[in-house]
């Protein structure tokens, strides 16, 4: 075929032209095709690198926009934990060291199974076995009272070491009002109370921690923080935890995205109910805010000290 071809085109006349231009044809034809084919795996190959490149990247905004304030090392003490389950998170990824949590309930544990059955034991037996502490009927808004912490010995760690931060994940009073201001007033004093209950358990066993030199106790400089996590937009906003925490002189030292993936054994729940919230949570935007105190009731302290000194 192919030397019939050439036959044709080395010939004369009509039949000699008709067969050099159908070889012509042929020959842009499969260099075009040739060409589509090059270009096409071009493309290929630069949707799997830019694939790559963009998993890399949602992988690097995650790590920077997800906030996870603590670590491994820090003292932990977790308020208001309903089914346990953001506890067995933070253990199960290995965020802190079981020994280092303390996970806490307002309810009892009778209270806890009836309210979130299936799964809620299972949690209380991963956390158990870990080595984490649990302690039952513990208020937010009095941490001193319930924790039954000794005024002159606010011992929370069996290595008495230093509290690095108390969490309060989406606080809830677990009364459903339709009176939209009321509701707010009332979150606004669950919180306000949490601050001030929190800055004093990290103020007493801050500054109990125990010193290397014969079990004496020395005063630490060291103050912990008070992380609280609120769902973004209303009517959470009109909460003003920013001017709450001024008020109890605390600033806000960072706030970030609450990164649900970060957590993936977590599944927040209603205080007062066995169902997940009216949009599940992990379609919720939600922040984590970072607490800690100014200082100025310190300086305050002083000051009189000083006027009493100088009278």
């Amino acid at each position: 075929m192919v030397k019939k071809l050439r036959q044709k085109v080395n010939s004369k006349g009509l039949i000699g032209a008709l067969a050099r231009q159908n070889l012509k044809e042929e020959t842009r034809r499969k260099l075009a095709k040739k060409a589509d084919a090059q270009k096409e795996q071009k493309l290929l190959k630069s949707r799997s690198v830019s694939g790559g490149k963009s998993k890399k990247s949602k992988a690097q905004v995650h790590q920077v926009r997800g906030l996870v304030p603590f670590t491994e090392d820090d003292k932990v003490l977790l308020v208001g934990e309903g089914d346990f389950s953001f506890a067995r998170s933070i253990i199960a990824q290995g965020m802190v060291l079981p020994s280092n949590l303390i996970a806490t309930s307002f309810d009892s544990n009778e209270e806890i199974v009836r309210k979130y059955p299936g799964g809620v034991e299972e949690n209380i037996k991963f956390l158990l076995e870990a080595g984490v502490d649990l302690r039952y009927e513990i208020d937010a808004t009095d941490l001193v009272g319930s924790l039954k912490l000794k005024k002159n010995a606010f011992k929370l760690f069996r290595d008495n070491k230093n509290l690095d931060y108390i969490v309060f994940n989406f606080p809830h009073t677990g009364r459903g009002m339709k009176d939209q201001d009321r509701n707010i007033r009332d979150h606004q004093r669950l919180v306000q109370k949490y601050f001030q209950s929190s800055r004093t358990v990290l103020r007493g066993v801050n500054r109990e921690s125990k010193s290397d030199f014969g079990g004496y106790y020395a005063h630490s400089d060291k103050s912990g923080k008070i992380i609280l996590s609120l769902f973004e937009g209303e009517p959470y906003r009109s909460w003003n935890i920013k001017s709450l925490g001024r008020g109890e002189n605390l600033r806000l030292e960072r706030s970030g995205l609450f990164d649900w993936t970060l957590f993936p054994e977590y599944h927040h729940k209603r205080t007062n109910g066995v169902r997940d919230t009216t949009k599940p949570a992990p379609e919720r935007e939600a922040r984590m805010y970072i607490f800690e105190e100014t200082g100025q009731k310190k300086e305050e302290q002083k000051k009189r000290n000083d006027d009493s000194d100088d009278e």
